[in-house]
């Protein structure tokens, strides 16, 4: 089954897709759904086999709160080789954690904020690519694992036995402020900066995940691919190793790596603008889209800022 969040004027609610209509299936939220294990399967089942379509106002993010999203580190060769400070950790990277506000939806606005509010990025700014791109804005397609059960200390050939289904995730960040001070998290967590969608694919429907391709486009422009296969460390291995260490819970996320084609890294560096449509790819998940915009709101007004310290 293909399963969304929806908004129809302030009524939240989780439906099951037939083809591109909505079918309601009694949940408000996927996190309830996800937990209340085979019987809300058994009922999206009845109201797609039953049910009507539903108009709704838009699609949500398919889980908007999530208790953990993890975020792995270079989990393609490719993405590794093509920074030169990379060094092979020789074992699963698992560098950060990506919180829930910064979640949004398939086809909502990424927001980069002003650069020269608070945390100035801009001329003048000793932060790597502040000086010519802000807060050098970056796009990375990853496939997103939701867990179903509870997992800890579970063997890798015991893991999918755990995932509920699979979604696609653009895990934007601030290379600006990601690369200062190795300020990973705070780069990774601005509001908008997770978008994720359109829906999350139940395990059945892709028993051989490793077919499934992801692909990332900028404007039309092809920038990642790849086979998750090609993964240095598959999801079955990051379940058994981040569930020695931390109990994974019903609804969280592994974001697991991104291919190579990331702007930072290309000759010269290539960030994202507002203007730009970031269009990410799954097989047998779909497409997210999302326009890069400028935002306004601010925390000093533009007299202020200069009295501000760098």
């Amino acid at each position: 089954m293909r399963l969304v969040q929806y908004l129809d004027g302030d009524r939240q609610g989780v439906g099951v897709l037939r083809g591109e209509e909505v079918i309601a299936t009694g949940y408000a939220d996927m996190l309830t759904f996800i937990s209340d294990g085979e019987h809300a399967l058994d009922q999206a089942r009845q109201s797609l086999a039953t049910g009507r379509p539903i108009r709704y106002d838009k699609l949500l993010a398919p889980i908007t709160n999530s208790g953990k999203i993890f975020g792995s580190g270079a989990n393609y060769l490719g993405h590794g080789q093509e920074d030169p400070d990379w060094v092979p950790a020789g074992e699963p990277q698992w560098d950060f954690i990506k919180l829930t506000s910064s979640v949004t939806g398939p086809y909502d606005d990424i927001v980069i904020p002003p650069a020269d509010d608070v945390i100035k990025r801009g001329p003048g700014s000793k932060a790597k690519f502040a000086e010519e791109s802000g807060f050098a804005v970056d796009y990375e397609v990853e496939f997103g694992v939701v867990m179903g059960k509870t997992a800890k200390n579970v063997r890798r050939e015991d893991a999918y036995d755990h995932v509920f289904g699979y979604t696609i995730i653009n895990d934007a960040g601030s290379r600006s402020v990601q690369f200062h001070f190795g300020q990973r998290d705070l780069g990774k967590n601005f509001d908008t900066f997770c978008p994720m969608g359109p829906c999350i694919v139940t395990r059945d429907e892709i028993p051989d995940i490793r077919q499934v391709r992801i692909e990332a486009y900028v404007n039309g422009e092809l920038r990642q691919s790849e086979l998750i296969s090609d993964q240095l460390n598959l999801p079955d291995v990051a379940i058994e190793w981040l569930s020695s260490i931390i109990r994974l819970d019903p609804g969280d996320i592994l974001s697991t790596g991104t291919p190579a084609g990331c702007g930072t890294f290309m000759s010269p560096p290539r960030f994202l603008q507002p203007g730009d449509i970031v269009r990410c790819t799954a097989t047998g998940i779909g497409h997210i889209e999302n326009r890069v915009v400028q935002g306004t709101a601010r925390t000093h007004q533009v007299s202020e800022v200069g009295r501000l310290p760098v």
